[in-house]
């Protein structure tokens, strides 16, 4: 379009200063001639005169009152005048600086930087950036002609606060140009900004400016008319200037393509992200397989997104991830029914003195979710619930060729190795669920599952030196000291020789259902923790180690077979703390049961606790008692005994009693075994010295043993 007259005019109006000073004072408030006479300190005469010719081209009127107003015209034209202000006001700058190659729409918005400061020097340019990125609480965005490795540091420790990245490059200079030139530390660094989720990498033909931004600063700096940068420009922390700085960075951001990150080279040091900031939706994790990366990837998810998703195998060497947030972390798909991403570790000394994990939960009133993961391989515990409102971990498969070689060293106790353990201080009022999920300890057959001592494990008299690490104690899921409801359900958890689940010390709040699970064990016992059992395939305590009060517990409709020597089925026990505060379990259920044990200790027990109801169970195989109940004498003000709990349609027809052998006769101490010292005696049902008002009604081809105190027996 031509410009026509009212073009120039225009110009020239605006060209003088007092002129256009008039329009900057009349856009604020409006004004008579004396009004602007005082604020301008010029004669009335020359105030007129600039008034007359602003009104003539129609930038200004006059009211009736005598008040002068800006027009919208005159408005606009102000408006309008910015972007050459700007450019004018910085033009020794721009001569030598081209815009021509930003999109032309930003160049006509140019005057939104107008509240800028020009930063004359390099030194002055990169203070500024250095600022900016230690200063971010929420964002950096870079778009840059090659990464700033002199800010490495820098972003590396706001990536460490929670700060999330954007960062453009240009295609050619993408695959790390300067990598031989850098130090060990400068590249481990280098690597981790590669590759942790925090920073999303894009890559553009060319890079038309430079741009640092944050959710407050930005700074800006425009190429030579050759293409080059000599590192200076502006900054802002205006509305204005962000706006345009940030729109500006989003157009070459929807333009630019995903970067392909070059393959890790060396180890990142790890450090846990902070956490601060906003956190993001879903991330998709890929698994290099390399422990230099894998761990401290994963780390950077949980710690800044709500829904993790994790892909492919991940070695996360000898580093664990700690979740302190409300996260869902899944795996991605499933084939055969197992799931398709991996995690495993590497390279951890033994024996092993300190609690490691591969994830641990510790974050106050988080809600987590662990789900559809492959754990093949991990030292003391896979899964570690140390503290939180709700976890929920379900349908992941937890897998060891064997449990040898592995563990925390738990003193004269041996060492321990966890596949679910959850140890909640009190915490964890919300739920814990464990469901679905499967747990293998010795899933290597031969080579591990089925390992011997050369028939030695067959003596009942052997007990593995744990000490000396000759075996392990393996837990598959263990729930403690937790203060809401607990449901542990439809699980398979298999050759954990010390216990298949166990749950101890929650609050009295808690209320635990322990429903459909199957626990089975081809490896013989550890006899852990100094027991008479070799191992338990389902395990409630109410005080161990700390003075718990007691919890509801209901153990229900589980499968059980356990086929060596000396395990038990279900065992329910009181405090074994007599410490004030301890307390007994009362008024659980054991319903429903099926227990099979080829060579076992016993079905199912049931010891200084009252009011439980042992009802519909099947046990078959092979035991030296069916059902036992049992208790202690009284300690303090606490009565150990065991009262007024009901036996009844329980079915042992399929079980055969061991006879008194040697081992027993030698063990007939009338705790481990009923009798005189050297002559033992075995039944289907064992009530013994500290039992009180308890009710049994028995098959009639059932044998009982009652050497306690008003129990009444009668036949179903």
């Amino acid at each position: 379009m031509k410009p026509s007259g009212r073009f120039h005019d225009l110009l020239f109006e605006m060209s003088n200063e007092n002129r256009y000073g008039v329009l900057l004072i009349l856009r604020k408030q409006a004004r008579r001639i004396t009004d602007l006479t005082r604020e301008m300190k010029l004669a009335t005469t020359e105030v007129r005169r600039h008034v007359s010719r602003l009104a003539e081209v129609d930038l200004i009127q006059r009211d009736i009152g005598g008040f002068y107003h800006i027009t919208p015209y005159g408005e606009t034209s102000l408006l309008l005048f910015q972007e050459l202000i700007f450019l004018s006001s910085n033009s020794e700058y721009f001569k030598t600086r081209t815009l021509s190659k930003i999109p032309t729409d930003f160049v006509k918005q140019i005057g939104n930087l107008g509240a800028s400061i020009k930063l004359n020097d390099a030194m002055d340019f990169l203070r500024h950036t250095e600022n900016l990125l230690k200063e971010s609480k929420e964002y950096a965005w870079l778009l840059v002609d090659q990464f700033p490795m002199n800010s490495l540091s820098s972003i590396v420790e706001a990536i460490e606060h929670g700060v999330k990245f954007r960062i453009i490059e240009p295609r050619e200079r993408i695959l790390n140009p300067d990598i031989e030139s850098t130090t060990s530390e400068e590249t481990q660094a280098l690597s981790r900004t590669r590759q942790t989720p925090l920073v999303d990498q894009r890559m553009v033909d060319e890079v038309n400016v430079h741009l640092f931004l944050s959710e407050k600063q930005c700074v800006v700096a425009f190429p030579t008319s050759n293409g080059q940068y000599d590192y200076r420009g502006f900054t802002a922390t205006d509305d204005s200037s962000l706006k345009w700085c940030r729109e500006l960075f989003q157009n070459y951001w929807d333009e630019a393509v995903k970067r392909t990150p070059a393959a890790p080279v060396v180890p990142v040091k790890r450090g846990r992200v902070s956490g601060k900031g906003k956190s993001l939706g879903q991330i998709v994790v890929v698994g290099l397989e390399n422990s230099d990366f894998d761990a401290q990837t994963v780390q950077d998810a949980v710690d800044n997104y709500d829904e993790v998703i994790l892909k492919g195998t991940f070695n996360f060497g000898v580093s664990s991830v700690l979740i302190s947030r409300s996260v869902l972390v899944k795996g991605e798909g499933r084939e055969n029914d197992i799931p398709s991403t991996t995690i495993y570790k590497k390279g951890w000394r033994f024996p092993f003195t300190e609690f490691d994990s591969i994830f641990k939960v510790d974050g106050e009133g988080s809600i987590v979710t662990i789900e559809n993961i492959h754990f093949t391989d991990f030292n003391n515990s896979c899964l570690w619930g140390s503290r939180g409102n709700s976890l929920t971990i379900k349908n992941n498969r937890i897998t060891l060729r064997s449990g040898y070689g592995r563990g925390m060293s738990y003193g004269a106790f041996g060492d321990i190795v966890m596949g679910i353990w959850v140890e909640g201080r009190g915490s964890f009022g919300g739920k814990v669920t464990m469901e679905g999920n499967y747990i293998d300890f010795a899933s290597a057959g031969a080579w591990g599952g089925f390992h011997s001592r050369g028939g030695l494990e067959e003596d009942p008299e052997y007990r593995p030196d744990l000490f000396n690490h000759e075996y392990y104690i393996g837990v598959g899921i263990t729930v403690n000291n937790v203060a809401g409801n607990v449901s542990v359900k439809n699980n398979i958890v298999r050759n954990a020789n010390a216990r298949g689940i166990s749950t101890a010390s929650n609050r009295a709040s808690a209320d635990v259902q322990i429903r459909h699970n199957t626990v089975v064990s081809d490896v013989y016992g550890s006899y852990p923790f100094s027991s008479r059992e070799a191992g338990v395939g389902i395990l409630a305590i109410s005080a161990w180690g700390g003075a718990s009060p007691g919890y509801n517990v209901e153990i229900e409709d589980n499968t059980i077979k356990l086929d060596k020597l000396n395990h038990s089925g279900i065992v329910i026990l009181g405090p074994l703390t007599d410490r004030e505060g301890a307390d007994k379990l009362r008024g659980g259920t054991v319903r429903n049961n099926r227990v099979q044990l080829k060579d076992g200790y016993e079905g199912i027990h049931v010891r200084k606790c009252d009011d439980f109801e042992v009802a519909g169970n099947t046990i078959s195989g092979e035991a030296y008692f069916g059902i036992r109940i049992s208790g202690r004498k009284k300690s303090g003000e606490l009565d150990l005994r065991s009262l007024n709990n009901s036996v009844e349609n329980n079915d042992m027809n399929e079980l055969r009693i061991k006879k008194p052998d040697e081992y027993s006769d030698n063990h007939a101490d009338g705790r481990m075994f009923t009798g005189s010292p050297g002559e033992s005696a075995t039944a289907h049902i064992w009530l013994d010295n500290y039992t009180k008002g308890n009710v049994l009604k028995i098959m009639e081809n059932e044998t009982v043993i009652d050497e306690g105190e008003d129990n009444q027996i009668s036949n179903q």
